[in-house]
């Protein structure tokens, strides 16, 4: 298995607008994609994809995904390859839901992939929440919006 220096150094990581690495590998007519990296606390703060699905991919670590579901629902999703303990290596987050992503207590770093098609631009397709708007819309989520926003 690869080692965070060795991820580190495989590529010309650039800073995420989140916080996190992230370097594109593919962009064509029909879909982009990337690898991210969290590591030293970094965190994907609720966001939304506004033209496609977006596919996540786990290789290496560890990694929290929160979904915001319309109606008020939240659903938290362990990213992973540890399978036997409900961990799964793949989500697809249908467009126009907010997410966001973080490594669980105790991960030192996680690296992985995203896909989106139609292809992702920041320009057209991305949008990062405003912890007033989330947070009427699911009150009881309100401490975990509040810490990723």
């Amino acid at each position: 298995m690869a080692t965070l220096p060795d991820i580190l150094a495989a590529y010309d990581w650039g800073h995420h607008p989140e916080g996190l690495l992230f370097v594109e590998t593919d962009r064509d007519a029909h879909r982009t994609s990337g690898h991210w990296l969290y590591h030293d606390g970094a965190a994907s703060v609720f966001h939304r994809v506004l033209n496609s699905d977006e596919l996540w991919f786990v290789h290496a670590g560890r990694l929290l995904l929160h979904v915001l579901e319309p109606g008020g629902g939240l659903h938290t999703l362990r990213l992973g390859t540890d399978l036997s303990n409900g961990e799964r290596p793949r989500h697809v987050v249908p467009r126009g839901l907010w997410q966001a992503a973080e490594l669980p207590p105790g991960e030192p770093w996680a690296f992985g992939t995203c896909v989106c098609a139609p292809p992702f631009t920041f320009e057209r397709s991305f949008e990062i929440a405003d912890t007033a708007t989330l947070t009427a819309g699911w009150p009881e989520h309100e401490a975990l919006i509040r810490r990723l926003t």
